[in-house]
């Protein structure tokens, strides 16, 4: 299946695209870092990392935490980061949109696949 994948380079440094905003909507679902990770199969400070690096790329917070305690922690997305991640979704959908017709040229010109792995 074809996809357009968006990826929004604010500067050299910071940027959000699709893996991102899966770990946010994984955060979101589960209300915790680790189990975003766990079902994304990276390791807990990798995604830990990521959190931090988009909250630090926005004024205000995409991710709350909540320190462990006897049950763990948790973390949930913010009002901001919901919002973050349906404006992306959208943007994602508006591009497919907009490109689906080259899209489809492009497919109709699509050769057999090969595995280069042997």
């Amino acid at each position: 299946m074809t996809r357009v994948i968006l990826r929004i380079d604010f500067d050299e440094e910071r940027y959000i695209g699709h893996g991102r905003i899966e770990l946010l909507e994984l955060i979101g679902e589960y209300g915790s870092i680790a189990r975003a990770a766990k079902a994304m199969g990276m390791s807990y400070k990798r995604a830990w990392y990521l959190a931090e690096s988009i909250n630090s790329t926005f004024r205000e917070p995409v991710v709350e935490r909540q320190h462990g305690g006897k049950g763990g922690g948790s973390a949930h997305l913010t009002p901001f980061g919901q919002s973050l991640v349906r404006d992306y979704r959208a943007m994602e959908a508006q591009a497919l949109k907009t490109f689906a017709k080259p899209l489809k040229a492009m497919e109709k010109k699509l050769g057999a696949r090969k595995d280069f792995r042997t």
